[in-house]
């Protein structure tokens, strides 16, 4: 689009799930790099090392999430720093239940508790090994259906 070059990252779920956004951005320079390499069909390590640099020198990026405090960012757009305004219209619970507030607002919650607490938390803080098994139960029962 006019001077500037666009990117969408395709990534695996599994490695943005697991992953940081760190990881994310190292998986999209692979693919400048193999995008470079295979429209110029070049071999590795040719003349594109220039184009390579200036591309992500200068490389717009969008992001999801903001910065979290030094003590607790590992990687940029980490999945702690995703606003919870963000993450509901991620979810769109309300655009499925316009008419169930409850419901809709219940979809934002057990989808913040499987990424936050679940994911993040459990993967990210604690090494993913004791901290989340306590609320193991509530993430598989059925228990907010009988209230719904």
């Amino acid at each position: 689009v006019g001077k500037s070059m666009y990117q969408a990252v395709h990534i695996p779920t599994t490695v943005s799930r697991t992953c940081d956004g760190g990881t994310t951005s190292r998986w999209s320079a692979m693919q400048i790099g193999m995008s470079f390499i295979g429209a110029y069909k070049m071999c590795a390590g040719e003349a594109a090392v220039a184009d390579l640099a200036f591309a992500a020198k200068h490389a717009g990026v969008i992001q999801m999430a903001d910065i979290l405090p030094a003590r607790r960012a590992r990687g940029p757009n980490e999945p702690g720093g995703i606003k919870f305004g963000h993450f509901a219209d991620m979810i769109q619970g309300d655009r499925k239940y316009p008419n169930d507030p409850v419901k809709a607002t219940l979809e934002v919650v057990g989808a913040g508790a499987m990424l936050f607490d679940q994911i993040w938390l459990g993967s990210y803080m604690s090494g993913g090994v004791g901290f989340t098994q306590y609320a193991t139960a509530a993430y598989t029962d059925n228990i907010l259906d009988d209230y719904c």
